[in-house]
């Protein structure tokens, strides 16, 4: 066993290892919860880089004067640890480097689903030892299926696929103010590839097709019940063919000729593996909130491309404004009243802010596909701002008080 401890820990012997293209926000994040003793999980889809953010935060902690000797980092998927509790590899590496049982430990634990008990082991630590950890997984049932056993004891952090921002960083372009035409290039790239790391470095049709197999095999199948799995794929297709609409579980169930009951089953599981989001009504009635229908938004665009093609830039647009969203931790909610319908709504009731995502080259306010915003400014005056995305227009002018802002897509992914 020993020798898989040390392929794991290079650090230990003064070798170099790969810790990728640094995401600095992530990583300074992070990087502030090192002096806390809670246990930190990193959750998020397979391949968004959970992994290499771990092999990042052990680089910053052995600048920071860190001892080699006191970082453990294990991947618990790895045939050779399946099946041994997390106390058994704490023990073997104390016992390695004769660590006493006061020594402040750093230990870094990827898949740590895979190792068994795994919640009461890391609370038993946590309580009884002087054990900094960190612990990454790819399903959110991590949390839901501890059933509070570290209720108080950790903190979460989610991982997405790479922002705009972050895309333009791994494809190493730099962009002067004189060229930003260039942005629209690369942003319909974005679109259609997403921003999974890998598949950003080294684009590959066949990657995240593999991915989504992947995902599917070693997660959700692994993890659930599934009766009927060959309809997972089926389900995820109309989802991805339906992004940015509100879904009826009814026509999906009869689609498919499923119970409506699996069909709401299903849709959880694709969205414990990160793979769809779901969007609620914006509303005051909280009934109507918990029992309007939904839209559904991918946790990438390119698995969108996946099953609908390069084409269909309107909805993707839809789909990154969403995800932006998500990581900068703003919470939204789409308004509709009869057949008109504004995109995301931001704020509370008494400050709103309306976003309408429109991919094209034009503005009109006076176009019917603006009905919905003017209704909602009609049912909410308390509005000042209104924030409309285009694909390249950049300009603004006011509804009597209210100032209606249109931003560029790829300038509104980089704020």
């Amino acid at each position: 066993m020993e020798e898989i401890y040390y392929a794991f820990n290079p650090w230990w012997e003064g070798r170099d290892f790969d810790s990728g293209i640094i995401r600095e926000e992530l990583l300074k994040k992070m990087g502030e919860h090192r002096c806390r003793k809670q246990i930190d999980i990193i959750i998020g889809s397979r391949r968004a880089g959970k992994t290499t953010l771990t092999k990042q935060l052990i680089q910053q902690a052995l600048k920071e004067g860190v001892s080699a000797k006191d970082i453990l980092y294990l991947a618990l998927d790895h045939p050779q640890l399946i099946g041994y509790p997390i106390s058994y590899h704490l023990k073997f590496f104390r016992r390695l480097f004769m660590h006493p049982l006061n020594k402040k430990l750093f230990v870094f634990l990827d898949e740590v689903q895979e190792s068994p008990n795994w919640e009461v082991e890391l609370k038993s630590i946590y309580d009884l030892e002087d054990v900094k950890m960190t612990c990454t997984g790819s399903t959110s049932s991590l949390i839901s299926s501890q059933g509070g056993k570290l209720t108080g004891r950790q903190t979460i952090t989610t991982i997405y696929p790479l922002s705009f921002k972050e895309f333009i960083l791994f494809r190493r372009v730099e962009i002067s103010r004189a060229e930003d035409y260039r942005h629209d290039k690369l942003l319909e790239e974005y679109l259609h590839i997403g921003g999974y790391p890998e598949n950003v470095l080294n684009p590959d049709e066949r990657y995240l097709s593999n991915l989504v197999e992947d995902v599917i095999a070693r997660d959700l199948m692994r993890l659930f019940q599934i009766r009927k799995p060959n309809l997972l794929k089926d389900l995820l297709r109309l989802s991805a063919s339906s992004v940015g609409s509100r879904i009826s579980f009814n026509k999906l169930a009869n689609t498919l000729q499923i119970t409506v009951d699996t069909v709401k089953e299903y849709l959880g599981y694709f969205e414990s593996a990160f793979l769809i989001k779901p969007l609620k009504k914006w509303t005051t009635s909280y009934s109507e909130k918990v029992y309007a229908a939904k839209k559904i938004y991918l946790g990438d665009t390119g698995i969108k491309s996946v099953f609908t093609g390069k084409g269909d830039l309107g909805a993707k647009a839809e789909n990154a404004v969403f995800l932006h969203l998500l990581r900068e931790g703003k919470s939204s909610g789409y308004y509709a009243e009869s057949e008109k319908e504004v995109d995301f709504v931001l704020g509370d009731f008494n400050y709103p802010m309306p976003v309408e995502v429109k991919y094209i080259s034009n503005f009109d306010w006076q176009d019917k596909g603006y009905k919905g915003i003017r209704l909602f400014l009609r049912r909410f005056p308390q509005t000042k701002e209104v924030l409309i995305i285009s694909k390249d227009v950049e300009t603004e002018l006011k509804e009597n008080s209210v100032v209606v802002r249109i931003i560029p897509l790829w300038k509104f992914l980089q704020k």
